[in-house]
């Protein structure tokens, strides 16, 4: 019984939240298609010139990210399929296991009825020898009758459930194949503008004002990773100050110290042990002031930059909470992942990415590339404690 009771509850909800789930997914990916097509008609505009500026540039790496959001986006939804679609399953293979059963146990109820059939059974009760002994077997009689009827409509309910999951499981493949159709469509376009952005960067880089614009951007930059961190820090005090005046109010002392960043490990602990974001540890650009003697310019760097060959897994540095993933002019696409002890960790100039807004990562795992730009595939990475940058060379294992 607790089983069909799973089964009408898998049903039940797994329609409704998915109605839920699939109808706020579309609404972000239409946002997101609103977007690209926004900045390509944008781009559509510019004369041969301006198409060969860092603010086209700019533009085609907005693009490039928010079609990577709606291909990790369709991912995620394809994952969740994946494990309706097996729960499903699974329920059938035990429906159709019940089923057998059912018809194992009437089958042997027809083989005795075969044998004992109408004339016997009432042989047995005249030949009883008390009152006693015929109201006994006529009890046992009716048992039998009574058991098998109720096999014949537990076999009637378990043919209809398996009906319905079957139904189910039919639509559950179709929408997979539509996601994965979608998923293969959107993966062609990103690499089409992918392709656009290799050419405009071949162009650019040719250019010397190119270069000097792009540093200019890199400068404003980092006014908007403080502000970011800034924002997502008082957010994050707003969450855990509702959280708990609802706990308080429930009265729901014993999760009172329970939250999301309990299960990670101590990031405080981790210095000059962290691990590297990327395989590679050669630094371009070190921490604070930094001088170019070729461009003649000197920059502030809130963190540092690694130069990679080619494009370079990201991984995360310790277990958080990617809390936003922000295009910022200079860097590109940012990924910034909450850590215990209010510390923060960025990433920029991240492609492909691997991970959604929201999500948790554990130490190591790749949350995406390195993406490219006119000095070449170079990671952007800061530490933040609160709004205090970090020296990321203190907190990185030793060379």
């Amino acid at each position: 019984m607790k089983f069909y009771l799973f089964v009408f509850i898998l049903l039940s909800t797994c329609t409704y939240a998915q109605k839920t789930s699939l109808n706020s997914e579309k609404l972000k990916l239409e946002d997101l298609h609103g977007e690209i097509k926004r900045l390509e008609s944008e781009l559509s505009v510019l004369n041969k010139n301006e198409r060969n500026s860092i603010s086209a540039l700019s533009k085609m790496n907005r693009q490039i990210l928010s079609y990577n959001k709606i291909i990790v986006k369709i991912k995620n939804e394809e994952k969740i399929k994946e494990m309706k679609i097996k729960e499903i399953s699974d329920s059938i293979i035990i429906i159709e296991r019940s089923i057998e059963k059912l018809k194992s146990e009437y089958a042997r109820y027809i083989r005795w009825l075969y044998i004992y059939g109408s004339k016997e059974k009432l042989h047995l009760l005249l030949t009883s020898k008390s009152i006693s002994q015929a109201y006994s077997r006529y009890k046992y009689l009716s048992f039998i009758t009574k058991k098998n009827e109720d096999i014949l409509n537990k076999m009637e309910v378990n043919r209809s459930l398996k009906y319905l999951l079957k139904n189910n499981y039919e639509k559950e493949i179709a929408e997979k194949n539509i996601l994965i159709k979608q998923k293969q469509h959107e993966q062609h376009n990103l690499s089409m503008k992918k392709n656009e952005k290799v050419k405009l960067i071949s162009q650019l880089k040719k250019d010397k004002n190119s270069i000097y614009a792009e540093i200019d951007l890199r400068q404003k930059a980092e006014i908007k990773i403080k502000d970011l961190i800034a924002k997502i820090e008082k957010e994050e005090l707003e969450r855990e100050r509702k959280e708990l005046e609802n706990k308080v109010k429930n009265k729901d002392y014993k999760t009172l110290e329970k939250n999301i960043y309990k299960s990670f490990s101590n990031f405080n602990s981790m210095m000059g042990r962290l691990p590297w974001p990327v395989q590679s540890k050669k630094i371009t650009r070190s921490f604070g002031e930094n001088t170019n003697e070729q461009l003649n310019t000197v920059t502030l760097n809130y963190g540092i930059d690694i130069k990679v060959n080619g494009s370079e897994n990201v991984h995360a540095v310790g277990d958080g909470l990617i809390s936003a993933i922000e295009w910022i002019p200079g860097y590109g696409s940012v990924i910034i992942i909450t850590h215990t002890g209010n510390y923060r960790t960025v990433y920029g100039h991240v492609t492909d990415l691997e991970v959604i807004e929201g999500s948790t990562v554990k130490a190591g795992q790749i949350i995406g590339k390195v993406n490219d730009s006119l000095e070449g595939n170079i990671l952007h990475f800061e530490i933040w404690n609160k709004r205090v940058y970090q020296n990321p060379e203190d907190w990185l294992s030793r060379k």
